[in-house]
This record gives C-alpha cells, structure tokens and sequence, in this order.
C-alpha cells in the first residue's frame, strides 16, 4: 500500500487529476444551483454575478479556448525545459522539475479550467432567454485565477532553469536525506564486521536472493524490524539502498536458532518490505542526489558547455554535503528493541562514497588547475569533521590526484598553487 502511496505522490497526473474532478463536481454544482436555486440565491449574490445564458455560453466559450492555449503553451514551454535539462544538466533532473509543486499544480489549473468550462456550456438551458446563470462569473474568477498560475509557472520555469538554483534545491535535498541517514546511524549502533560475525556466530542461516532485476528503491525497515521480533530471528542486509541486484544476487542473510522453518509466505512478506525497480530514486538514496551534482558539474566540464565555474561551485557543495558523513566509519548499523529479534545492515561505506562523488569531476577538470585546486579546497571541507580512519582515506585520494601525472605537468605557477593547496589539506 505504502508503495501505491508513493506512486501516486511521484505520478505527474496527481494534481491534474484532483483538480480535474473538483472542477467537474463544481461545474455540476453551479448547473444544479442555476437551475433550482437562482432565485434564492441572487438575494445573496446581487444581480452583478448573474448573466443570460446566451451571454454565458459566449463567456465560456472564451474561458474555454483561454485554457486550452494557456495549457498548449505551458505544455510546449515544458517539452522545452526537459529537452534543455537533458542536454545542459543531466537527464537524472528531469524528474524534479516534473515532482515539482507548483508546475504539476499550474497544469491542474489549466486542464481543470477548460474542463469546467466545457462542461458548464454543456449543463447550460438555453430554452428561455430569461434564464439567468452564474456559471459565467464562476468561469471569468477562474481564469483569473488562471493567468495569476500563468504568472507563478513562468517564475518557475525561470527559476528552474537556472543552474545555481538547480544546484541549491539538489543540495537541500541531498542534506535532508543525508541527516535522515546520520540520525538513524546516531540513534542505532554501528559495530564492525568482525564484531557482526561475532553476533551471529554458530546461528543457522537463510539466504534471500533479488526477486527482481533492478535498484533497491527503498526498504521499510520498520516493518523488517517487528517481522524479525516475531520470528526471532537477525536480518542481515548485505545490499544498501541504490545498489544493482539481479535474481541471482544475495540481497539478505536470516540468522536463527533451532529448527525453524521460512516457508513462501514469510519470504514473500520479506520481498514486500524492499522495493526493487528499474530506476534509482531518492527516497532513501542520498548517494543518488550527490549523483545528480556530480553529472552537473562533469557536463558543465564538457567542451560544448564549458563552464568550471559551475563545476567549481558543485564541488564545494559536494564537500558540505561529505562532510555531514565524514564522521562516521564503516561498518554495521544494529536496529533493535529487544534482544530476540533485529536487524543488520551495512552502513555506507566512505571510501566508495568519496570516489564516486570526486573521481569523475577530478578526472575531466584535471587539466583546469583552477577545479583541481576547488577539489582538494571541497575535500578540505569535508576532512574538518572526519574520524581518524575516514581521514586516513581522504588524505590518500588527495595523494593520489596529487601524483597524477596530468597534475604535475601543469606549469610552475598553477602547480604551485595547486601544491599549496595540497598542504594546506593534509595539514
């Protein structure tokens, strides 16, 4: 059900949808009013909201081809912002000007818009000219209400396209999700491999494989946790959120005592709680939000674009966004309530995570001294709250970039600088 949930939360047609039914509940409600209740109700309303109904369905065919151009506009200006976000950003970000609010909601507006005024044409008596209706001035608020969407989706549009403001709604989204992680792993207790080989020493084991090709989208590990308690038995993950899996790889291992049995059911209602699918999402991969930056700022790199003062600023934020996991080592993380039953998981390991975030940037801007000196600047971030071990780690790729051969044949000047930099680093 959470899954559906979700679903319905991401899909574009969430808010068109809901928008689209009020408007038809309301184009119903205006009809039934006019025809019943127009009389009691112009004591309240006054003579200046009603209208003829030959002079309303003039109205509404105005409304009506009002919000089908506002729509068709707002459509092509869409197509146009995707096709850009593909081509200058990375099409990872498309999907978060689609999830966006107020461009899902200004779509809404405009399809609900033509929809009731269609329908409200449609419910209209025309056998007396003396009818009045209402349904008109309804109409002419609701265009009104239309341009002033017109008006909010165009600063969106220019807002979004924008990459300093891309960059800045990516990196609140990377922290939210990157705390909501160092919660959990503060509240819980991180142990080593060995002590975790310890604690399910001489338990039987199961092993549970992907049920599916894909990412791991999400894990409700909440659920995972009371269904441990009721068998009393350790889940242990050996996969983390954003990994690849096939149907042949070992997703979990269930440690137990005794003779028990997992039947089908209970491995069916384990592959419920992790959600597999064929595209990564951000619901609890932070690793994928970095991504996102990080393809930024290799693209802003490339020759077409150009552009290192982008990749520069992706870099510092790279290492703000490091720096909130530098503190944390390697490891396994306990989830548990009682002793009879709990889970394991592997936490994110650091070093895959420094890679993975500088290797790619590092590489295509290793000819500019300027980004190289930004990187060692955004692992310097990054090392001022680290632990011994995970400063062990960086002052190691921070060697490595320095011995790169491409490094070191820049000019006297720019090595200088970029050694300077190093120094300070490491120091």
């Amino acid at each position: 059900m959470k899954k559906i949930i979700n679903k319905i939360k991401t899909s574009i047609w969430l808010y068109p949808t809901i928008y689209s039914l009020i408007a038809l509940v309301l184009s119903i409600g205006i009809s039934i009013i006019d025809k019943r209740y127009s009389v009691e109700m112009s004591y309240f309303l006054g003579d200046i909201f009603y209208t003829t109904s030959s002079l309303a369905q003039a109205v509404l065919g105005i409304v009506a081809g009002a919000f089908i151009t506002i729509a068709t506009f707002t459509f092509s200006t869409t197509m146009l912002v995707l096709t850009m976000y593909s081509s200058q950003f990375t099409p990872r970000v498309v999907e978060n000007f689609l999830n966006n609010k107020t461009t899902m909601k200004s779509f809404g507006v405009f399809l609900s818009g033509f929809i009731y005024a269609i329908t409200s044409f449609l419910f209209i008596n025309t056998s007396g000219d003396g009818n009045l209706v209402i349904a008109a001035s309804i109409g002419v608020i609701y265009i009104i209400v239309g341009l002033v969407y017109v008006l909010i989706f165009i600063h969106n549009v220019s807002t979004h396209i924008q990459a300093s403001d891309l960059i800045f709604r990516l990196h609140e989204e990377a922290m939210k999700r990157v705390r909501q992680y160092r919660d959990t792993v503060k509240e819980s207790k991180v142990i080593s491999e060995a002590e975790m080989k310890t604690m399910v020493k001489s338990k039987k084991s199961m092993d549970i494989y992907g049920q599916s090709d894909g990412y791991i989208q999400e894990i409700d590990y909440q659920r995972l946790q009371n269904m441990a308690l009721e068998l009393e038995c350790i889940i242990c993950f050996r996969k983390v959120v954003g990994q690849f899996v096939v149907t042949e790889t070992r997703i979990l291992t269930i440690y137990y005592k005794g003779n028990k049995t997992f039947d089908d059911e209970i491995i069916n209602r384990i592959h419920e709680c992790i959600w597999i699918g064929s595209k990564k999402t951000q619901a609890q991969d932070f690793s994928f939000s970095i991504q996102k930056i990080v393809e930024i700022a290799v693209k802003a790199l490339s020759p077409g674009i150009n552009d290192p003062n982008t990749a520069i600023h992706c870099l510092k934020i790279i290492g703000v966004l490091l720096r909130d996991l530098a503190d944390i080592d390697n490891g396994y993380v306990v989830l548990k309530k009682e002793e009879s039953g709990f889970i394991i998981y592997e936490a994110y390991d650091f070093e895959v995570l420094l890679y993975d975030a500088y290797n790619q940037i590092m590489f295509y801007g290793q000819y500019d001294a300027s980004v190289v000196i930004a990187g060692f600047k955004a692992l310097r971030f990054t090392r001022d709250k680290a632990s011994e071990e995970n400063i062990k780690l960086i002052d190691a790729y921070a060697k490595h970039i320095l011995e790169k051969k491409t490094i070191q044949n820049h000019d006297k000047l720019d090595f200088e600088k970029i050694q300077k930099e190093y120094m300070d680093l490491i120091n």
